[in-house]
């Protein structure tokens, strides 16, 4: 176990959407994170791979070992291995969003299962999931977002729970891909608006800036990323958040779109994915 990094009032004041690499201070505060794996070698392997990315961690073995740190300490967010002996990640997601002096601390459940790990990840409560799996960029952006949702939380006392709907911009030349979003988000109360291509898009924010906007990387990668810096320069869009969509063959072009996006959204398209990843920006987006 090392040293711990959490405290009991979390940090204040904002920190700014992923700048590439690791997370600016915040008056000199880091993010802390409790991480929690009965593997030694994940404990070392996941409090380097977050430490890089600016975080404070605290590593512990087990859920009963967390439980009892959690009676003294008060990290900014809490990741879990899902596997775990006597209580898995899933009951400790369970647990401590029972307790009302714990359940507002964001909680994301790490683990190499497929299959129903989104819809067990959320029947226990958790704010996110992460894939061992996934693609080294997209566990970056994944990382930086439960930092920003973690620290967020801790600066607004917990209280971070948006009304319901919000508006989102769909940047496709797929009509397929505008139909499946306005789908999937239509019973969330979601306002879905969509432009066909990058330049029709403009005139949309210029007239109505989204909450959250999506962006197919199928439009080329430079292009994309061009695009993005023209918006960022727009007035009250430096902090507009942008998931990315992306196909498995087009993850490659997502490290040089890192510094300058949120997050990425598979295609080809799942309706309670979609839903769950626009849901976290948009929740963040708010505070």
């Amino acid at each position: 176990m090392t040293t711990p990094a959490s405290h009991p009032e979390g940090p204040q004041g904002d920190i700014p959407w992923g700048d590439g690499s690791a997370l600016p201070d915040t008056q000199n505060l880091k993010p802390s994170v409790l991480f929690i794996d009965d593997d030694a070698y994940m404990r070392r392997l996941m409090t380097a791979r977050l430490e890089h990315l600016g975080a404070a961690v605290d590593a512990l073995s087990s859920a009963q070992e967390a439980l009892s740190f959690l009676e003294s300490h008060r990290p900014d967010l809490i990741i879990s291995d899902a596997v775990m002996p006597a209580m898995d990640g899933f009951e400790l997601c369970r647990v401590v969003k029972a307790n009302p002096l714990l359940q507002s601390i964001p909680f994301v459940i790490l683990t190499a299962l497929r299959g129903d790990l989104r819809q067990r990840s959320t029947q226990a409560g958790a704010d996110d999931y992460l894939s061992k799996l996934e693609h080294e960029v997209v566990f970056r952006l994944r990382a930086r977002l439960a930092f920003d949702l973690g620290v967020r939380l801790a600066a607004a006392g917990g209280d971070l729970d948006p009304e319901p709907g919000g508006s989102l911009l769909v940047v496709s030349g797929s009509k397929v891909i505008h139909a499946q979003m306005e789908t999937h988000l239509q019973k969330e109360g979601i306002q879905v608006r969509g432009a066909a291509t990058l330049a029709e898009a403009l005139p949309l924010i210029h007239a109505a800036r989204p909450d959250v906007m999506t962006l197919d990387l199928a439009f080329g990668q430079a292009e994309v990323l061009d695009w993005i810096k023209e918006v960022r320069a727009l007035e009250g869009c430096a902090a507009l958040p942008i998931m990315v969509l992306a196909a498995k063959a087009e993850e490659p072009g997502l490290a040089t779109l890192e510094a300058h996006i949120q997050d990425r959204l598979p295609k080809p398209l799942d309706g309670q994915e979609s839903r769950h990843r626009v849901n976290l920006l948009l929740r963040i987006a708010r505070a």
